[in-house]
């Protein structure tokens, strides 16, 4: 997952003893649907990836408008507004 997600450039790998990973990039730049197409949960249109034939062909094509707006939705969110709104419920 983690290389995942630097190969898409969310994250940055640090090396050595003190290392870990960071953000590439402002927490406003990254989008939650980023983050879920570097982890293969969506593709680049917004499709969900199931594995499965089954519910690819008896159940996807019901709720395939609804996942595209979905995904819409979240382009559109970034990491750093749900950051904003767990600090502002924690202050709550």
């Amino acid at each position: 997952m983690l290389q995942a997600l630097v190969h898409d450039g969310i994250i940055n790998g640090i090396r050595g003893p003190r290392g870990g990973y960071q953000l590439a990039r402002e927490r406003k730049r990254i989008t939650v649907a980023e983050i879920l197409r570097a982890a293969g949960s969506v593709s680049e249109d917004g499709d969900p990836h199931t594995g499965s034939r089954i519910l690819e062909l008896a159940v996807m094509p019901s709720l395939a408008d609804a996942e595209r707006a979905f995904a819409g939705a979240l382009s559109r969110l970034s990491l750093d507004e749900i950051v904003r709104r767990a600090d502002a419920m924690l202050r709550a």
